[in-house]
């Protein structure tokens, strides 16, 4: 049997110290619950590329429209499906690839105005071209498509890019807000930024495996969210934690004291992987985070995204968090 996966260094090496996070203050709201969180009209799932966090926003949305409420799901850019698709894949649930050119032209056209004259000014070259290369205006957009959806559904899910790419959107948003001091792209971007900013309003979801390299760097994405948005703190969950099972006494609970890192069968396996998921969780159990879990699905459980999807919407109900 090979070494535990998911662990990017020897189980006999420790992890490394973690700075304490200060305590809450009156600017920097404590972290909600999941179950406060999904009552929120709109739900950004954030967190780095590999942790599920398209499923989770998947499921997300699948439990708050079967819980009755009129429910948009949101994916930016998907180049497999169609540019601004908008499709209603259940009773109350629909689902959107939100593009930026397209949103540029549905905003231009509310500010100008349908007319064969605005439409020559949608057209035109240099425009389109400007539109594309202007900082800043993509990532505008895009947010500001979803803004303005999220005044026609009840609930509003959205599956961001990956980290980096993520803050983007919010940042870029934030920066047209304070440079442009006057005018509709201005207030459209401060309006944006407070309802984002707005804890009864928006809801900020991060995900992560229970590894120490997506755990930390979700300490990150949460200090950078704290930034743009001091009083609307994220909620955390970790996704794929293996079923705890009643472990061995003979193995260690700590990875250090190992004697080898490699399991001697499937069994053992197992238990060491609860142990491992264990001990790197103590990252953020070290911060104080209160977090939900989405635990494993195997192949035999689920073999789509869209099955899987439906296993976590389950655990979502099951779980108390809706």
């Amino acid at each position: 049997m090979g070494a535990l996966f998911g662990n990017r260094r020897s189980a006999q090496e420790p992890l490394s110290p973690v700075t304490k996070k200060p305590k809450p203050t009156s600017k920097i709201a404590a972290i909600p619950l999941l179950s406060e969180v999904l009552t929120r009209p709109v739900i950004f799932v954030s967190g780095k590329g590999g942790v599920g966090k398209s499923v989770v926003t998947q499921a997300i949305a699948l439990a708050l429209s079967r819980k009755g409420r009129r429910t948009l799901w949101v994916e930016l850019e998907d180049p497999l499906k169609p540019r601004g698709q908008l499709s209603k894949i259940a009773p109350k649930l629909w689902r959107l690839n939100c593009d930026a050119e397209m949103s540029f032209e549905e905003y231009a056209l509310l500010k100008i105005g349908d007319s064969p004259l605005a439409r020559m000014f949608i057209d035109n070259k240099l425009m389109r071209y400007l539109a594309k290369a202007a900082p800043g205006i993509h990532e505008l957009v895009l947010l500001g498509k979803i803004w303005h959806e999220s005044s026609r559904y009840e609930s509003v899910v959205v599956d961001m890019p990956s980290t980096g790419h993520g803050l983007a959107l919010f940042q870029s948003t934030k920066n047209y807000a304070t440079l442009f001091r006057g005018g509709p792209i201005h207030e459209d971007a401060e309006e944006m930024i407070l309802t984002f900013a707005d804890s009864g309003k928006t809801g900020h979801v991060i995900v992560a495996l229970p590894e120490e390299m997506p755990l930390r760097e979700s300490l990150d994405l949460d200090q950078f969210l704290m930034e743009i948005f001091p009083k609307n703190r994220a909620t955390f969950v970790v996704n794929r934690t293996f079923p705890k099972t009643g472990v061995p006494a003979n193995i260690p609970a700590d990875p250090t004291n190992w004697p080898s890192p490699l399991a001697e069968n499937p069994l053992d396996y197992l238990n060491r992987r609860v142990l491992l998921e264990e001990h790197n969780l103590r990252i953020w159990r070290d911060q104080e985070l209160s977090f939900a879990e989405f635990g494993y699905v195997s192949p035999a459980e689920a073999h789509t995204s869209a099955a899987i999807a439906e296993v976590l919407s389950e655990q979502l109900v099951t779980g108390g968090h809706l």
